[in-house]
């Protein structure tokens, strides 16, 4: 005698309301829960997305040596939103958690940032030196500007689509790990090639097209958590890029040139 096979997974509402977790099914596979465990596939039953449930669950996924998370953290590059957007409806068990993903890219660009020099001054004198440090230090926070803009520009578009601040945000970590991962494929010419022009013309166009390639990757996302329509939602779609595109820009100039003052205050002090 074969046992009763778990409900399928009924299909998720363009929008997200808390009544969905209030269900005695694991929305990770469908099977009834019977504690706070699903005895099924392990998920502990998911409650919606908030401040305490993300440093939660942070703290508990971060773990990478799973098969099944690093497989799931390579679906992200095709399909950002999809992920983010099962994430946020509570399937967790094997999804990465955003800061997680997110934390492990930085960490791999940083390393290949180093392999091929781009961030290192062109005049090594011992102030360029003190000035290289400075700057280093304070680009770290600059990694954060994508999902900032990625975050903005989602709620100011979508943001009366049922989803609250920390599941927005959830899927602008997301984008933002794409991004960086857009980053690293973008810096393996200079890793094979070590060219002096190469890097000239790199650190000279890159900006233009990369901001272009994300904005798109941007839009995949949005369209992809949203489950939006394209005749329905393309105006919609292409502000969020837009709006995205702009914000972006404008914040790495803004904070470039914040960067600069401090470093030169402090040469100067």
């Amino acid at each position: 005698m074969t046992s009763a096979s778990p409900p399928a997974l009924q299909p998720a509402p363009a929008a997200i309301s808390d009544a969905l977790f209030d269900t005695p099914h694991c929305l990770n596979c469908g099977a009834v829960l019977t504690g706070p465990f699903c005895a099924q596939c392990g998920q502990k039953k998911a409650a919606r997305m908030g401040g305490s449930t993300v440093r939660k669950e942070a703290w508990a996924r971060f773990r990478w040596f799973e098969w099944a998370a690093i497989r799931n953290a390579l679906r992200v590059l095709p399909q950002p939103g999809t992920m983010a957007r099962e994430y946020v409806l509570g399937q967790r068990k094997e999804h990465p958690h955003p800061l997680t993903l997110l934390f492990l890219c930085i960490g791999f660009l940083l390393i290949v940032l180093g392999h091929t020099e781009y961030l290192r001054p062109d005049l090594p004198s011992e102030a360029a030196q003190r000035m290289y440090a400075l700057v280093t230090g304070y680009s770290k926070w600059s990694f954060s500007l994508g999902a900032a803009a990625a975050f903005a520009s989602t709620w100011l578009v979508f943001r009366r689509r049922g989803y609250n601040v920390a599941e927005l945000l959830a899927l602008a970590l997301y984008c933002q790990a794409v991004f960086i991962a857009l980053q690293m494929v973008n810096q393996l010419p200079l890793v094979v090639a070590h060219s002096p022009g190469l890097l000239k013309w790199h650190k000279q166009w890159s900006p233009w097209y990369m901001t272009a390639l994300q904005t798109l990757m941007f839009m995949l996302a949005q369209r992809q958590f949203f489950l939006l329509d394209l005749r329905r939602d393309a105006g919609w779609l292409l502000l969020a890029g837009a709006l995205f595109a702009g914000l972006k820009w404008q914040a790495t100039q803004l904070y470039a040139r914040a960067v600069v003052e401090l470093v030169l205050w402090q040469m100067a002090g």
